[in-house]
C-alpha cells in the first residue's frame, strides 16, 4: 500500500465513484507516481474479476426474495405473540403471583411491627434510667486539671464549693482533642444488637478495630459482647446517640486528651530538623576531608532518623485527633430465672407463669400481624388487579391485531 495522500481514494477511483475534483487529484498523482499506478491496476483487476463473477451467477428467483422479505417483516410480531402465549400467563400462575405479593407484604408488616415494639420497649426502659455523661479532659503542659460533668444525677453529687472552684477553669474551645468514649447497653438480643452497632458505625464512616463475643456455655450464663470502633471525630456524638437507641444505656462517658501543645511542638521540631538536614546536605555537597565528610554523613543519618520518628508520631497524633474511639459493651437483658423460693413447687409455678406470658405474647403478635396485613392488603389487591388487567390486555392485543 502506498503512503501517498491519494492512497485512500484509489479504490473509489477504480470503481468510478469519485467526484470530478478528487478524480483530478488522483489523475495528477498517477501521472508522476509509478507505485500508485501499479496499485490502481491491481484494484482495477480485482474489480473486473468480481464484476465478471457476478455476471456469471444465476439470477435469484423472485419468489425466494419475496418470501425472505415477508419472513423478516413478520419476525418481530410472531416473536411477541409467542412470548405472550407462553404458559407463564396461565390462571394458576397469576393467582400464585398475587398470593406471593400478599404474603410478602404480610411478612414486611410483621417485621415492621416487631421492630416498632422493640423500639417502644427500648425507649420506655431508657427513659426510666438516669444516665450520666462524664467528660474528662486531660490537660496539656501548663494547664490545670479540668472536669466537665453532664447529667442531672451526677451533677447533684458535686458539692457547691467544688462547682464554684471549677467554674473559672472551664475548658476553653479545644481544636485538637483526642477523644475516647465508652457506652454500656442492656439489650434483648446481643447478636442482633452487635450487627446493628456495626452497621451504625459503618454508616458513620467508621470501622471496627476489635471484637470480643463469646457464646454462653450454659443456659444460665448471661450473654455479653464488647466491640471497639473508630469514627470521625465530628460524628462522635451522633454515633453515640445512634448506639444508645439499641438498648437501655447504663453508662456513657467520654475521655478527652489535649494534644494541641504536643502537635505544635512536633511541628516546630520537624521544621528545625528539616532545616538542619538541608544544611548538612549542603556541607556534603561542598566536600572536604574524608573524616569531615564521614562525620557530616553520620549526623545527616541521625537527623534523618529523628525526622522519620517524629513525623510518624506527628501523623499518629493527628489521626487520634481526626478519629475518636468508642468501646461498646452489650449485655443481655433478661430476668432472673432463679425461683423465688427453692423446691419443685416454685419451679412449676415459674414454668406455668412463663408459659402463660409466652402464650400471651404469641397471641398478641399474631393479632398484630393480622392487623398489619389487613392494613396493607389494599396495596396487594391493587397490584394484583393491575397485573390481571395487564395480562388480559396483552392477551387480547394479538387477536385485535
Amino acid at each position: 500500500m502506498t503512503e501517498h495522500a491519494i492512497a485512500e481514494l484509489l479504490p473509489f477511483y477504480a470503481n468510478g465513484t469519485l467526484d470530478e475534483a478528487e478524480r483530478a487529484r488522483v489523475d495528477a498523482e498517477l501521472a508522476t507516481c509509478a507505485s500508485c499506478a501499479a496499485e490502481l491496476r491491481e484494484l482495477q483487476a480485482i474489480a473486473a474479476a468480481l464484476t465478471a463473477r457476478a455476471a456469471d451467477a444465476p439470477a435469484l428467483p423472485r419468489h425466494v426474495l419475496d418470501g425472505a422479505l415477508a419472513r423478516i417483516a413478520n419476525a418481530s410480531a410472531g416473536g411477541r405473540v409467542t412470548t405472550l402465549r407462553t404458559a407463564w400467563w396461565s390462571t394458576s400462575a397469576r393467582y400464585a403471583t398475587a398470593a406471593a405479593l400478599v404474603v410478602g407484604f404480610g411478612a414486611v408488616a410483621a417485621a415492621a411491627y416487631h421492630a416498632h415494639e422493640v423500639q417502644v420497649a427500648t425507649e420506655g426502659r431508657g427513659e426510666s434510667l438516669q444516665v450520666a455523661n462524664v467528660y474528662r479532659v486531660t490537660p496539656g503542659p501548663g494547664q490545670g486539671q479540668q472536669h466537665v460533668v453532664h447529667g442531672a444525677p451526677l451533677a447533684m453529687k458535686v458539692a457547691p464549693q467544688q462547682r464554684a472552684a471549677d467554674a473559672p477553669t472551664t475548658v476553653a474551645k479545644q481544636h485538637r482533642l483526642a477523644k475516647k468514649a465508652r457506652i454500656e447497653l442492656l439489650v434483648r438480643d446481643v447478636e442482633a444488637s452487635l450487627k446493628a452497632a456495626q452497621s451504625t458505625v459503618r454508616d458513620a464512616g467508621g470501622d471496627v478495630t476489635a471484637l470480643n463475643d463469646a457464646t454462653p456455655s450454659t443456659a444460665g450464663t448471661v450473654h455479653g459482647a464488647t466491640i471497639d470502633v473508630e469514627v470521625p471525630a465530628d460524628r462522635l456524638d451522633g454515633t453515640l446517640d445512634a448506639l444508645g437507641r439499641l438498648g437501655a444505656v447504663q453508662t456513657r462517658a467520654i475521655d478527652a486528651e489535649d494534644l494541641d501543645a504536643s502537635i505544635v511542638d512536633q511541628e516546630a521540631r520537624l521544621r528545625n530538623l528539616r532545616r538542619a538536614e538541608v544544611d548538612l546536605r549542603a556541607l556534603m555537597d561542598k566536600g572536604g576531608k574524608v573524616d569531615d565528610i564521614l562525620n557530616v554523613q553520620q549526623r545527616l543519618s541521625e537527623t534523618r532518623g529523628q525526622i522519620e520518628q517524629l513525623d510518624a508520631q506527628h501523623r499518629h497524633d493527628l489521626h487520634r485527633v481526626a478519629t475518636s474511639t468508642i468501646q461498646v459493651t452489650l449485655t443481655e437483658d433478661r430476668p432472673n430465672t432463679a425461683p423465688a423460693k427453692p423446691g419443685p413447687t416454685a419451679r412449676i409455678d415459674g414454668a406455668w407463669h412463663s408459659g402463660l406470658d409466652t402464650l400471651a405474647d404469641t397471641v398478641i403478635s399474631l393479632l398484630a400481624t393480622i392487623a398489619w396485613c389487613a392494613a396493607f392488603s389494599p396495596i396487594a389487591i391493587a397490584l394484583g388487579g393491575l397485573g390481571y388487567a395487564a395480562t388480559r390486555l396483552l392477551r387480547r392485543r394479538p387477536a385485535s391485531a
